[in-house]
């Protein structure tokens, strides 16, 4: 059978008019050409991501409706009331936790860049602080980690702590990481025009199970954390 490109070039466009007419007429003019342009694709690509996502963590949410962003944008506290994003988020994470602080597998089209990676929803001061300890008692871990991440294309990065003092007995590989107060981690040279290829679900499939240890690392400093509020 002739694989077929889950995202489709005229989803930009789409994407493009809810920018320029970002208003709940629009949106319920156009209800069905969004179902079509943009959900319906990004299901079929959580979808197809499911088995192996479900192998990095049998936890891991897969449900479609869970995964993917909202469309509609929370305004409450932000100085832009246009009701709608332009853009979705697919995000998968453990199931039942929230996005804040958690630790998730994350992939994007927006009108500019295409992107994808793994990191900590926000600050999660609690797990950081556990990975740091953990730099510490077991820094060759942390060192193969980066190195992967060199090898297979990714950059890791974060805000950091500007006056957090480096133990004099962390190695010297490690002196930028372990200040962090975030982290995450994206592919490297990420050509936009991939998503509308044939087969790309692969593509993604490929890296996600590529960060898989990294996955384990943050989940096991992230449970730890909550394990401390207990």
């Amino acid at each position: 059978m002739k694989k077929v490109a889950i995202f489709k070039p005229s989803m930009i466009n789409f994407m493009l008019e809810i920018r320029l007419n970002n208003s709940k007429e629009f949106m319920q003019n156009n209800r069905p050409r969004y179902e079509k342009a943009m959900k319906e694709p990004y299901y079929a690509l959580i979808e197809a991501l499911s088995p192996a996502m479900l192998r990095i963590d049998e936890g891991m949410e897969v449900r479609p409706a869970k995964v993917l962003s909202r469309i509609f944008r929370d305004t409450r506290f932000s100085r832009d009331k246009s009701p709608y994003r332009d853009h979705h988020l697919l995000a998968f994470r453990n199931q039942g936790e929230p996005r804040d602080e958690a630790v998730l597998f994350w992939f994007e089209i927006r009108v500019e860049a295409v992107s994808w990676g793994l990191g900590f929803w926000g600050e999660n001061r609690k797990a950081m602080s556990i990975l740091r300890r953990r730099m510490l008692s077991n820094p060759d871990e942390m060192i193969g980690l980066l190195r992967l991440l060199d090898d297979e294309g990714f950059v890791l990065s974060g805000s950091a702590y500007k006056r957090m003092e480096i133990p004099g007995s962390l190695p010297l590989a490690l002196a930028d990481v372990y200040p962090m107060r975030d982290i995450y981690i994206t592919r490297k040279k990420v050509d936009p025009q991939a998503v509308f290829k044939p087969g790309f679900e692969k593509t993604l499939e490929r890296d996600f199970l590529t960060l898989a240890p990294w996955y384990r690392l943050l989940r096991g400093c992230y449970e730890l954390g909550m394990a401390e509020n207990l």
